[in-house]
């Protein structure tokens, strides 16, 4: 899986970089199928935004989460997006 991170309004430190890369790593085992995920984090005056985009043949999946912090909103928009994935990979798999 293809993992591209952009930071807005800030440079994203490398702690926060393998944080979201480890993360994001998770959801890959509700779906090995998933081809890339764009991560967006922005930081603005009401909190710090996460987006979550990911790509599956033929479905795309996409999470909001803002928060105070980068790793609350990260966490929340993993599991928001997680939701999405297994909801789809049972679709699929007809169950």
């Amino acid at each position: 899986m293809n993992i591209e991170i952009t930071a807005r309004h800030f440079t994203a430190s490398d702690k926060l970089k393998e944080l979201v890369n480890e993360k994001i790593m998770k959801i890959e085992k509700y779906n090995s199928d998933i081809m890339n995920c764009h991560v967006i984090l922005t930081k603005e005056n009401s909190g710090e935004n996460v987006e979550i985009n990911a790509h599956i043949k033929g479905h795309d999946f996409s999470a909001h989460e803002n928060a105070d912090g980068f790793e609350k909103s990260l966490a929340n928009a993993v599991e928001k997006i997680s939701i999405q994935i297994k909801k789809q990979h049972e679709r699929a798999l007809g169950r």
